[in-house]
């Protein structure tokens, strides 16, 4: 599709939006400015659930006008390659950044022994996010390496897994890509998961040693697992190795300023680091419809000051 059709084709779909609410300014005086941070939302966020159908594209268009100036998606991998190459050309029009989506689950594999069907399926998994990121050019993208063997222990099963992790390198990295390693706080297929906090990830990719393997700092998992109360102290200890970063409160995995974990601080402290990269948004809506966008963007607009 030709550039100025795509134009075309995008403005006039969403041109039949700007009259529907949430399009309307809610959030005083911001009135949908840029937001200082590069938050990145993902597609059913924000317009409050299951009540409103807009393309991914409208969707974006809706993020933008919101003041968000990046974007990220788990699934993307999964669209056809038509609809990534619509969503590449939307962002890069308006200047936006494209975060994350998950270039493997680790397909069961404990990865300090992975059998050979294993191999093969990470192996496909990332062929696919490099056909991916050669439409999208995007970099980080999330990785979960694989399941706990608890017939050793976590600091053990790491250093085995290193040799896995360095022919996955060898498949990403003259791509541009990120293998950004995701601890879990929940269990992935195949069990519990090989990384469980930020230092199992730290221990990880300072083992491996390489630049297309860094850590995805996600401090809604890290304050599930009871370490809310030291997420600046632990972010600080592993912060050489991180790429990315998401947030969610805990519990409850909704928007900052629900839970218990304190996103102002966790957004100072970003700043003071000088992050500049995506924060991904990785959670729901508290609340339905128009007032859950209300309270999402209120809650944003609060640490983003």
């Amino acid at each position: 599709m030709n550039r100025r059709h795509f134009s075309l084709l995008t403005g006039a779909s969403l041109a039949t939006l700007s009259g529907t609410p949430a399009f309307a300014d809610h959030h005083g005086k911001h009135k949908g400015e840029a937001f200082k941070a590069l938050f990145g939302p993902h597609p059913g966020l924000l317009f409050g659930g299951k009540d409103k159908k807009l393309s991914y594209v409208d969707q974006l268009k809706l993020a933008h006008d919101l003041g968000f100036r990046a974007w990220e998606d788990n699934g993307l991998k999964g669209q056809k390659n038509e609809t990534i190459e619509k969503i590449a050309e939307f962002m890069k029009d308006k200047k936006m950044e494209l975060g994350v989506c998950v270039i493997t689950n680790g397909a069961g594999a404990m990865f300090n022994k992975p059998t050979e069907d294993q191999k093969k399926a990470v192996k496909n998994d990332l062929e696919r996010g490099i056909e991916v990121a050669k439409i999208t050019g995007q970099t980080n993208m999330t990785m979960i390496p694989g399941a706990r063997d608890k017939s050793m222990t976590r600091e053990e099963q790491i250093k085995a897994s290193v040799d896995s992790m360095k022919l996955c390198c060898d498949l990403v990295e003259e791509h541009g890509i990120i293998m950004a390693q995701e601890p879990l706080s929940h269990n992935v297929k195949g069990g519990e998961p090989l990384i469980r906090s930020f230092e199992d990830g730290h221990l990880l990719c300072k083992l491996v040693d390489r630049k297309s393997c860094k850590l995805l700092a996600d401090f809604y998992h890290e304050g599930q697992i009871g370490n809310g109360d030291k997420l600046i102290e632990n972010a600080e200890k592993v912060w050489d190795q991180v790429s990315y970063v998401q947030y969610g409160a805990s519990p409850g995995r909704k928007e900052p300023g629900t839970g218990n974990l304190d996103y102002v601080a966790v957004t100072k402290f970003l700043r003071k680091k000088n992050f500049t990269g995506i924060i991904g948004m990785e959670h729901g809506a508290s609340k339905k419809g128009q007032e859950g966008l209300d309270a999402l963007i209120a809650a944003y607009r609060k640490i983003d000051a």
